[in-house]
């Protein structure tokens, strides 16, 4: 029997999401994925196509932004803007799970934040405005512990 390694189970962990929201599992979004998770750090659009595009072929960087949005748009990963408004994303630890997350504006990290204090403004929003929050996201940035000094 073959014994899955780490990585295998976290890949595993990440396409039942994709099925579980309707996606088929293309070569190139299981691609996608796998290169995020050997990585470990964020990519902006251009590295994820410079990297898969020897492997994959045909592969279009419009087919990298939709892949990308799409696994944003589930929770596989977090779209994160720099301070020159150009959007990389990140691989989410805890996809499954309502959080929130911090980014290091030095270093890049992406932590998990598992704190949400957000009914007040869905209450705020339900009172002045007549709206309903149906989802939010929050990307909290600052310096990590080790880039603050």
């Amino acid at each position: 029997m073959l014994e899955l390694t780490p990585m295998a189970n976290i890949l595993d962990a990440y396409l039942s999401i994709l099925r579980s929201q309707g996606f088929k599992l293309t070569p190139k979004r299981r691609s996608v994925i796998e290169l995020f998770i050997k990585e470990k750090r964020i990519l902006a659009p251009q590295d994820v196509h410079q990297m898969l595009k020897a492997v994959i072929t045909p592969l279009g960087i419009p087919t990298i932004y939709r892949i990308l949005e799409e696994l944003s748009s589930i929770g596989i990963l977090v779209p994160v803007l720099s301070d020159n408004r150009l959007l990389s994303y990140a691989l989410c630890g805890k996809p499954k799970v309502h959080h929130h997350h911090f980014v290091c504006r030095k270093c890049h990290n992406v932590d998990e934040v598992d704190y949400c204090n957000f009914d007040a403004i869905s209450k705020l929003i339900a009172k002045k405005l007549g709206g309903v929050v149906e989802r939010h996201s929050l990307n909290i940035e600052g310096l990590c512990i080790r880039c603050k000094e």
